[in-house]
This record gives C-alpha cells, structure tokens and sequence, in this order.
C-alpha cells in the first residue's frame, strides 16, 4: 500500500486536482440545495408542521450517516475503491433531476405527495453519498499528505464559496415576486441548477487515481463481520474515541435550531422569500471563511483545536437569532442584516462540516481501521437525526427563541468535554520525553 509521499508525482497531482474538482463542484450544488436554507423554506410551502420539516430535516442527515459502519466495513478490504465512489457518485447525483421534475409537476396539485416524495429522494440521495463519502475520506487520507489534506478540501471550499455566492444570487431572484417564474417553478428550477452542478463534480471525480490499497506488511483489514464484532471492546477500551464521539454528538445537536432560523425570519420576523437568496450568499460567504480556516488549522494548529474552534462557532449563529428580534423593532432592514450574520456564521461553521473529527480520527486510528472508526463515529452521529425533530418540539411547545437557547446550551457543554480531549499532534518533547501523539488501543 503506497503512502502519500510514494506515489508517482503525476498520481499525487491528478488527485489533489480531481478532488478539489469534486468538491467544488458539489460545495456550490449545495448551495442551491440549500439545507439550512432553501429546502426548509421549500417544505414550508408544503407544510404548515414545524414538527414535519424537523422531521424532513432529520430523515436527510440520518440518510447520511446510518449507512457509513456498513461502509466502512465492505471499505476495508478494498484494494482499489475508485469503481465504488465513482460509480456510486454516477448513481446519487442525477437524482437531484428528478426532484426538481416532481417539485415542478407536484407541489401545487399534491403538496403532501410532493413533501414526501422529495424527502424520500433525498433519503436515497444523502444515503448513497455516504457510501461515496467514506472511501472518499480514505482516498484522501492514503493519496494526499497530512499537511495538505485541509488546504485541498479548503481551496474546494473556497473556489466552490465564490461560485456559491453566486448561487444565492441566483435564488434570491428565483424567489422573489420579481423572478418570471412563479411558484413552484422557481424551486424547481433551483434544484435543476444543483443537480448540473453536482453532475459536474461526478465528472471531477472520475479522474481520481486509483492506488492499491493492500498492506505492504501483509496484514489484513478486519471483515464485515469481525469489524462489528470489534466494536463493543473498541469502544469500551478507547476512551479519547468515547470522548470524541460525545463532543461530536453533542455539537451536532445544536442541528436543533438549523432548521427554523429561515422560519423565524419568514413566520415572525417579517422577512420574505426573497431573503432567502441573502442567507444563502451568507452561508456561502461563511464557508469559504471555514475553507481558509480549515487549511491554516490543519497545517498549524491541529483538528484538536479546530475542534474545539468548531464548537465555539457552532454557538454564534443561535445567539445571533436571539438578537434578531429586538434587532427588528429598529426595521426590518436591520434584522435583515442582522440574519444575515446568522447564516455567515451558520457558514463559518458548517463549512468545516465534520471536518476537524473525521481528521482527528484519521491521524489517531490505526491505518487498517480508519474507516471503522470514521464509518462508526458518523453511524453514531446519526443519533443528531433527532435533533430537528426536537427543535420542531421545542418550537412547537414553546417559542422559536427557546430552541435557539438550547443550542447553545449544547454547544458548551460540547466545549467543556472538549477541554480534555488528547491532541494528536506531536508536541516539541522535553529531553528523554516520548514525542509521539497519542494512539488508538490495537
């Protein structure tokens, strides 16, 4: 099995080019996508619940993690996974297609069929992206050195944050009374333009190289079956893993509030439709801050710190929103502002995603279980599933501006487990000291 530095020169570039292609490409469908944005406000057309669109919420980030420990084991054993990511890829991003069509021929004559068709589509969507993002992430980690792996997702980022920009431009002028296209075309049209844009990244990353991934001491990636097996003592024996897990778990909660801040705004603000293309050039604007963030934490500062970076910012965007009403009784043009930060914010920290975890994982597990350990701190994440769930609870019971406290609340606690997390970074040792970072037990 090659490491970064042996491969060829020209296999080391072809990657970093294929892979900055593919998520570019797909950094700016998700724009358009626009989960925090676009699509809650879409299933606000649908449905009056905020119960349902927390639950719509959940089923799609579910979608996405539940399969990934199924992944990771099959993942393991591969000695080449190009033929999986590419052809899986080929599969789950045409779809974004049909979800446009059934928004265009549905959503007035049968809203509730068009909700639950839609939702089902990007069940299957976000599921078969997991099977590509597991092996994606073990591409990157076998092909790309450890100093450059942030810059090459940043710059992905980044390059895809200026094109998404335009993106909200764009959706700004499908949703508002002055687009030619009404309701629904408008959306449809929208998730006509992220499914060519996510086309283009399948096309990206088809020119990945394929390196072999077999050990060159001859051991042996553990099976489906011994990997499950694996998993009672793994977790049991590695608390720095146990305590990762429960940092990761707790930050991804603060998805209690990701879903209704375009709600509030709309529902209670007295904000519009229109808005929501400003939002989305914020968020936009917001991950590309997280892409040059993310490179100069993964070359000189660690995930360790990134971490607990993330769980700060993950903070900002609900105390925004708690500002935005009183920011409002001074004109709708200062809340407008005012939510505007939110979604940078809101930016800033999911354009790092699960970035700085999956990354402390790939430089603590041992090589031939890294995606084990990936695939199994993703299928526990998915436990967050339920986090918009609750917050539609939460706003149902009782206000817009409880669930916003209760993410933040997360948020702290998530930094205070934060604090005793290991670094996986050498540190510069004290003479006779043992320099190496921390490892997971074998």
């Amino acid at each position: 099995m090659s490491t970064p530095e042996e491969l060829p020169r020209s296999e080391y570039r072809r990657n970093i080019a294929a892979l900055i292609c593919d998520s570019t490409f797909f950094y700016m469908a998700m724009s358009f996508v626009g989960a925090s944005t676009v699509l809650p406000a879409l299933l606000g057309t649908l449905t009056r619940s905020e119960v349902a669109i927390g639950v719509g919420s959940g089923i799609t980030r579910g979608a996405w993690l539940l399969p990934q420990l199924l992944v990771a084991g099959l993942v393991t054993r591969m000695a080449h996974r190009k033929r999986l990511i590419v052809g899986v890829a080929w599969v789950s991003r045409p779809l974004v297609l049909l979800i446009a069509l059934v928004i265009w021929r549905g959503a007035i004559p049968a809203p509730t069929f068009t909700l639950v068709t839609v939702l089902t589509l990007f069940f299957v969507f976000y599921a078969l992206d997991a099977v590509v993002s597991v092996p994606w992430f073990d591409h990157l980690a076998r092909t790309i050195s450890p100093q450059r792996r942030g810059a090459v997702v940043g710059v992905g980022q980044v390059i895809g944050g200026i094109g998404g920009i335009g993106a909200g431009a764009a959706v700004g002028y499908l949703l508002s009374e002055a687009s030619p296209w009404g309701y629904p075309a408008n959306y449809a049209l929208v998730y006509l333009a992220a499914a060519v844009l996510y086309i283009v990244s399948a096309m990206g990353i088809s020119f990945i190289a394929d390196p072999d991934c077999t050990p060159k001491d001859g051991s042996t990636a553990p099976t489906l079956r011994q990997t499950m097996a694996m998993l009672p003592a793994t977790i049991a024996r590695d608390a720095p893993f146990r305590r990762m897990i429960a940092v990761q778990l707790l930050v991804g909660f603060t998805g209690v509030a990701t879903s209704f801040y375009v709600l509030y705004a709309t529902r209670e603000l007295g904000l519009t439709l229109a808005d929501t293309g400003l939002f989305v050039s914020a968020q936009v604007a917001g991950s590309m801050i997280a892409g040059f963030l993310l490179g100069y934490m993964q070359q000189r500062l660690g995930p360790l710190v990134h971490i607990r970076l993330q769980t700060v910012l993950a903070a900002t965007a609900p105390l925004l929103a708690l500002l935005a009403a009183p920011a409002a009784q001074a004109g709708a043009e200062v809340a407008r502002w005012v939510y505007g930060g939110v979604f940078l914010m809101l930016g800033v920290y999911t354009g790092s995603g699960s970035w700085p975890f999956s990354n402390w994982l790939l430089e603590y597990a041992p090589e031939t279980r890294r995606p084990m350990y990936i695939g199994l701190a993703n299928t526990l994440s998915a436990t967050t599933m339920l986090a918009p769930v609750l917050g539609g609870v939460v706003v149902g019971t009782v206000s817009y501006p409880a669930v916003f406290v209760l993410a933040v609340a997360f948020c702290c606690l998530a930094l205070l487990l934060s604090l005793a997390l290991p670094t996986t970074r050498p540190r510069v040792p004290a003479p006779g000291a043992n320099p190496a970072p921390p490892q997971a037990p074998a």
